[in-house]
């Protein structure tokens, strides 16, 4: 093992690789406080074990010599996969040390009538079969999934939408499973994982990711008809909140034994008024959390420009002050993709936080 001021040392290092892409040995050293024969030392281990290339790039300097030396992350180091899981099918993508996506797939695959443990495993190997022609060694992988979950400890603690009633150790159950790390994460936060991995050199703070999901009302009651979560992102940092429920969403409209997450009518449910509800829900967290950017996804990316004006309008009424607010409304980068890109970025983040788990391949 790598002794704990070297590995956080090395974690470092590799963030500033992954955010700026090229970099040399001296701007690592400047951005990071660190002295130059740290860098050095560390770029050595790093490159030694291909997971870090040199190039010369730019022109000589004025006295000759050699041409300054970038830095960059060897994309044929390895890949991660990403996994979203439906009950009715799933999405799975593979993704290089850059992000750049190799590999994408959807497929139907229903989970009723096997357990979800077994039905998982089964996908991540017969992906993994066909994935065997990239030829790059597999670093680890990610699955995403509605529910409340505790990833840190690899738990489902719950969900409605997948049918799991009680706890479920994922990490005994399905990790164990395989010679590489599998992380469990809840899907609208695989979603702020996503922008947080794509938007990476523009470093967002503050924001949240709106969820949203339509689903099939053949298997559902009408009032399960819409799906809605938020990833929330404090500090650069997914927030999963004390217990692990953090952005679980039940609407402040909804009465006393109403079912569904809204109060508006499902059975004849008129876009706009779902859409304002909605957005008095993010006017009040993007006023009152000062965030700087909202995120949305899913199947509302369709109805953008309904929804645009609706939620600046909300947000504009419920700020109080007569300065301006400063926020920027997005759509998903990444579309269908959100979630299995978003776990798939969770992993990365995970790996260069914890650079054994690549050192020691």
């Amino acid at each position: 093992m790598i002794r704990n001021p070297r590995k956080n040392n090395i974690s470092k290092i590799l963030h500033s690789l992954w955010v700026a892409k090229n970099i040399s040995r001296i701007q690592i050293s400047r951005e990071l406080g660190l002295n130059k024969s740290t860098i050095s030392d560390i770029i050595s281990i790093l490159i030694k074990k291909e997971i870090v290339l040199e190039k010369e790039e730019g022109d000589s300097r004025p006295q000759g010599g050699r041409k300054p030396v970038q830095l960059e992350l060897n994309n044929k180091f390895g890949y991660v996969i990403g996994l979203e899981i439906r009950l009715e099918s799933y999405t799975v993508v593979a993704v290089d040390l850059s992000g750049a996506i190799l590999y994408s797939k959807t497929e139907e695959n229903s989970l009723i009538g096997d357990s979800f443990e077994n039905r998982v495993i089964a996908i991540l190997n017969n992906n993994i079969r066909e994935l065997k022609k990239i030829g790059l060694n597999i670093l680890g992988a990610g699955i995403g999934m509605s529910g409340i979950i505790d990833s840190k400890s690899g738990i489902i603690i719950g969900s409605i939408a997948l049918k799991i009633g009680g706890i479920l150790n994922f990490e005994k159950k399905v990790a164990s499973h395989f010679d590489f790390p599998v992380y469990i994460e809840n899907d609208a936060n695989c979603c702020a994982w996503g922008e947080l991995t794509f938007h990476r050199s523009k470093q967002y703070q503050n924001f949240i990711f709106t969820l949203v999901e339509f689903l099939p009302s053949e298997r559902k009651e009408v009032y399960e008809s819409i799906s809605v979560g938020f990833g929330i992102v404090f500090g650069g940092k997914v927030y999963h909140g004390s217990s692990n429920s953090a952005g679980e969403f039940h609407s402040i409209f909804c009465q006393p034994g109403e079912l569904g997450q809204f109060h508006i009518p499902y059975e004849n449910m008129v876009i706009e008024e779902f859409i304002e509800e909605l957005s008095k829900h993010l006017a009040l967290f993007t006023n009152t959390f000062n965030l700087g950017q909202i995120f949305l996804g899913g199947d509302i990316e369709e109805y953008q420009d309904i929804v645009e004006p609706i939620l600046s309008d909300a947000i504009k009424e419920n700020w109080m002050y007569s300065s301006g607010l400063n926020y920027d409304i997005k759509f998903s980068s990444l579309a269908y993709r959100a979630v299995s890109y978003g776990a798939a970025g969770m992993v990365l983040e995970r790996l260069f936080d914890n650079p054994d788990l690549i050192l020691n391949l």
